[in-house]
């Protein structure tokens, strides 16, 4: 099936941060079979004119920890070609979420030199003090081809230092059956019909869920700490989406399982998965960016503090940022990467939309009452 065929579009979109599934991954390129904690340096850098790969190490190892899925299987497709012509070995590991990958960064050091984190994830890693400035000047693909207003998003940004890369961004909507559901659903009201009691499945991430409340309810997250009506607007707006709710999810994995299994008839998702699903035949299941808006998101790379691997995994980033890679992983992942002159097809992804056109989280605002409206979440989920 064409892509963006099953599925309704909104134009406004909110913010946050994305996806996950836990496993183990296999590597790339290379001979050696080491235990990821060599340091990977080979005997030479490459000189690279910006354009291309560099030079090439000349063998080596890096590692990389990711989110799983088609987004780890599309990314280490990219590293391929570049494995194969430095003769470096790039071994990819799949955590189930961000708190999980800043916890093996930090209890394995030295095992990892790039990680994947969402939006969420590099407020934390740079907290956390577990990721460091990139060199962009040893990155000059980014600039060349990544969009302006893409590159100065707060969460990757710091002062003068850049900490994060953005890859590629989405939205969080939700899915539902079509040949279940007879209704057209468009909105966030339409889930809250007690026609689908035991039928609806949520995101598992308090700001994600509460990010998504607070659109349904017209307001922008970042509007509603320090407010205690607005606060008391978007909780009640999350009581009344819980009255359908039967489980909710913590990892891109279970989503697409419970659309899959009709344990869910309609479940928060995000749109690139549920294209995949569409992709293997799951025609019915349809992709709705509600009327009131939807989250959005967005995936990043970053450099782990520390690595022996620096100029290694300086070059790999040249080489993803590539605009041919870029557009492989886009289309490998359905979702935007936000590349100047962006071709018509991922334009037509669902939740396209340039970054300029989306109102990121402020995390210095939101992530200090994380922990009490988690508390407060909880008891709305056991009531």
């Amino acid at each position: 099936m064409s892509k963006g065929s099953n599925y309704r579009r909104r134009d406004v979109l909110t913010t946050v941060g994305a996806g996950t599934l836990a496993g183990l991954a296999g590597c790339l390129g290379g001979n050696g079979g080491g235990n990821g904690n060599g340091n990977g340096n080979g005997n030479g850098n490459g000189g690279g004119n910006g354009n291309g790969n560099g030079g090439g190490g000349g063998g080596g190892e890096l590692r990389f920890l990711g989110f799983g899925g088609n987004t780890q299987e599309a990314q280490m497709s990219v590293f391929e070609p570049w494995a194969e012509e430095t003769g470096t070995e790039v071994t990819g590991t799949e955590a189930g979420g961000t708190s999980e990958m800043i916890s093996l960064i930090k209890q394995n050091p030295g095992s990892f030199d790039i990680v994947a984190l969402n939006d969420t994830g590099m407020v934390r890693a740079q907290q956390e003090d577990v990721i460091e400035p990139i060199d962009l000047s040893m990155v000059p693909n980014y600039e060349k081809n990544i969009r302006d207003s893409a590159r100065s998003l707060t969460f990757n940004v710091d002062g003068d230092d850049t900490y994060g890369l953005i890859r590629e961004n989405g939205a969080t909507g939700y899915a539902y059956n079509t040949e279940k559901i007879d209704d057209e659903l468009t909105s966030w009201e339409d889930i809250k019909d007690p026609a689908y009691e035991g039928d609806v499945s949520l995101i598992d991430r308090t700001i994600d869920r509460l990010s998504n409340c607070a659109a349904a309810t017209g307001l922008n997250i970042n509007e509603v700490p320090d407010d205690e009506a607005k606060t008391d607007q978007m909780f009640e707006e999350a009581k009344a989406q819980d009255q359908n709710v039967f489980n909710y999810w913590s990892d891109g994995a279970t989503s697409i399982q419970y659309l899959r299994q009709e344990n869910a008839l309609i479940c928060e998702a995000w749109g690139g998965r549920v294209l995949a699903l569409q992709e293997e035949g799951y025609d019915h299941i349809e992709y709705v960016i509600p009327d009131e808006g939807a989250m959005a998101w967005s995936d990043n790379l970053a450099v782990v503090k520390g690595t022996e691997s620096r100029e290694l995994a300086h070059e790999l980033l040249n080489h993803t940022y590539q605009r041919e890679h870029l557009l492989t992983l886009s289309e490998k992942m359905n979702y935007t990467v936000q590349v100047k002159d962006p071709p018509e097809e991922m334009k037509q992804l669902p939740d396209y939309a340039p970054a300029e056109d989306l109102a990121f989280r402020d995390w210095d605002v939101v992530l200090p009452k994380e922990d009490a409206w988690t508390d407060r979440l909880n008891t709305i989920k056991q009531s």
